[in-house]
């Protein structure tokens, strides 16, 4: 898996202190994106499963949140084996961020969301950033509870700085 940079003690990428794990590839192209860096799938450096699953233990009070790039697009396969790895062996909650709108991730990719707990999704739009926001860039991006939102249908958890 081709990652661009793990950070093991955020606080900026969701809820609480987490190991952040920046995956390489994105075909999203936003413009003004944070890290367009990230774009290219084959920046970054190469990490099995089980060398990432080794730094995730390595913190028990951290939780987990992928970003990127965008793992739901070119690295989607392995992002996948690497959340089931992560729920098989911790009880550590994942957020992700993808540019996919929660209701039109395609068909083939619903698996992974059985073993994600909160989703950041749209696309980061420049017209739209909002540095007053929590976890976002921009504000027509949402932070889902993924598990509630199947169920029930979506669920927002943070509005306009408010957990709901």
């Amino acid at each position: 898996m081709r990652i661009m940079n793990i950070d093991t003690d955020s606080t900026d990428n969701g809820n609480g202190i987490r190991t952040v794990i920046y995956v390489s590839g994105c075909n999203h192209y936003c413009e003004g994106c944070h890290n367009p860096s990230s774009w290219n799938e084959n920046s970054g450096i190469e990490y099995s499963i089980s060398e990432l699953m080794k730094i995730i233990e390595e913190n028990p009070i951290s939780d987990v949140t992928i970003s990127g790039g965008d793992s739901l697009t070119i690295q989607y396969e392995n992002t996948l084996k690497l959340v089931k790895e992560i729920k098989a062996k911790t009880n550590k909650n994942i957020w992700l961020y993808t540019g996919y709108v929660f209701e039109e991730l395609p068909d083939y990719k619903n698996e992974i969301l059985r073993y994600l707990d909160v989703m950041i999704d749209g696309r980061f739009e420049l017209s739209k950033k909002d540095l007053q926001i929590m976890f976002r860039g921009s504000s027509n991006q949402r932070i889902i509870d993924v598990q509630r939102s199947i169920k029930d249908g979506i669920t927002i958890l943070w509005r306009d700085g408010q957990y709901n």
